[in-house]
């Protein structure tokens, strides 16, 4: 899957680069218009009621509303879901990708140092370019049972002095009453690490021309 976005900064306009991640067999990317989430939830209902699962309902219908209400309040490029799945690899989980910029336009290291400082962060993988910490949200709005363990990732976007960077936030649901157990935990949070390792700048794919 890819996206090419253009973002307005303090500077003017400035193009997101291309990007591309390898995700399993059965998600697919969605945009953040109403319509889309309407779609994605009618279709998703009918798939659980074929499979004569209720209690699929709140891990998938949760999973797309949080997946939704996050891309609209950040600056969202897209979203990825596992929705073309059979039941048994249905995930309460979802994954999107936002442009993130300072307020002022100002670089954004300082806040990046933060995240790491107050959210146990680091670097995911050996090459020091993709920052990655962990957030749990209590008290999501309209689910009052949910709670959403939150694994983001923030990746530099080469010319822009540090100033804008793309955000993948991977959004894991449980439901109090039914808690995802703590090895289902750990391996969704593995899955969302090693589809953010296949992450890749478009242009990076692209063989440079050669000069004689």
């Amino acid at each position: 899957m890819s996206d090419r976005n253009e973002i307005a900064s303090a500077g003017g306009a400035v193009e997101m680069p291309g990007f591309r991640l390898l995700f399993p067999p059965g998600w697919t990317k969605h945009d953040a218009t109403e319509e889309s989430e309407r779609e994605l939830l009618a279709r998703s209902r009918a798939k659980i009621k074929n499979y004569a699962r209720p209690d699929l309902d709140f891990t998938l219908t949760s999973s797309i509303k949080t997946a939704f209400r996050q891309l609209r309040s950040q600056d969202g490029i897209a979203m990825y879901l596992p929705t073309d799945v059979d039941e048994r690899s249905i995930l309460p989980m979802s994954m999107t990708a936002s442009r993130l910029l300072d307020p002022a336009g100002a670089p954004l290291d300082s806040h990046i140092a933060a995240v790491i400082k107050n959210h146990d962060g680091g670097f995911l993988g050996d090459d020091h370019q993709i920052v990655r910490w962990r957030r749990t949200h209590r008290r999501l709005e309209g689910m009052p049972g949910a709670v959403n363990q939150q694994i983001n990732y923030a990746i530099p976007v080469a010319g822009t002095a540090r100033r804008m960077a793309l955000l993948l936030s991977t959004s894991i649901l449980q439901d109090t009453e039914q808690s995802v157990d703590d090895d289902s935990l750990t391996l969704m949070i593995e899955l969302s690490d090693s589809i953010v390792g296949t992450f890749t700048w478009e242009s990076s794919l692209v063989p440079a021309t050669r000069r004689d």
